[in-house]
């Protein structure tokens, strides 16, 4: 749980939610910071996996604010999720990448996240650094990333042993499903000669641009365009 209040409300400026937005949170935790949004927003709605935390925060929350929606479940996993303007989470590290993907496929404004320092190195990653992932690739094609500041750990409680990142996501481009999942299988060959890949897969791709480089040192662009070439000729595995 973050418990440093002065970054609560410097995430809450970071967020700059205005009365006619709403905003989702994944993660309600102890409710503090749903009920610093609350007082700027148009609505609030906030998902938490843990009943017992729901059932602690809901009373305060709802006996002060009348523009808060809790509800219990994964937000990852809903069918039905609602519309929002700005999205703002303290990931959980486990989800970091399974929340960048869903990001990724949704039509918002802005979002502000803290993650693991290490995982933002990952999203701003080059191709052929150490850190370049399938993901670092996502980002770059969907979104403007910005670092606005590092979270030491003491603000957590229990404490934990990495460094956390606050970052601004401004959204680009929208994905699919299943072209996430193609660039994931690409990655999987990482290490392989791109245009060697390309012919497994029975896509076309331009061998002067490509050359002769491995799928790691592609560009995000153009991961994304094998990527879409599988999803148009249903090609769904390596």
């Amino acid at each position: 749980m973050l418990v440093d209040r002065r970054i609560l409300d410097k995430i809450v400026s970071a967020a700059s939610v205005s009365e006619d937005e709403i905003v989702l949170e994944m993660g309600t935790g102890q409710g503090v910071l749903t009920a610093e949004l609350s007082k700027s927003a148009k609505q609030v709605i906030s998902y938490e996996v843990d009943v017992n935390l729901l059932r602690k925060v809901k009373p305060d929350l709802f006996s002060q604010f009348n523009n808060v929606q809790l509800i219990r479940g994964d937000l990852l996993k809903t069918k039905n999720q609602p519309f929002f303007d700005v999205f703002v989470s303290n990931l959980p590290y486990s989800r970091s990448r399974d929340t960048i993907e869903w990001l990724s496929q949704q039509k918002f404004d802005r979002a502000i996240v803290m993650v693991q320092e290490e995982f933002a190195d990952k999203l701003d990653a080059r191709p052929g650094s150490r850190n370049y992932r399938s993901v670092s690739a996502l980002a770059a094609h969907c979104f403007g990333i910005q670092r606005l500041f590092k979270v030491r750990r003491e603000s957590f409680e229990p404490t934990p042993r990495v460094e956390s990142l606050l970052i601004k996501i401004t959204p680009l481009n929208t994905i699919t499903s299943k072209v996430i999942r193609n660039i994931n299988l690409i990655f999987s060959r990482r290490n392989k000669k791109a245009t060697s890949v390309a012919a497994e897969l029975g896509i076309i791709v331009d061998d002067v641009e490509y050359g002769s480089k491995k799928v790691d040192e592609l560009k995000p662009k153009d991961i994304v365009r094998m990527a879409e070439l599988m999803a148009s000729a249903d090609v769904y595995s390596i």
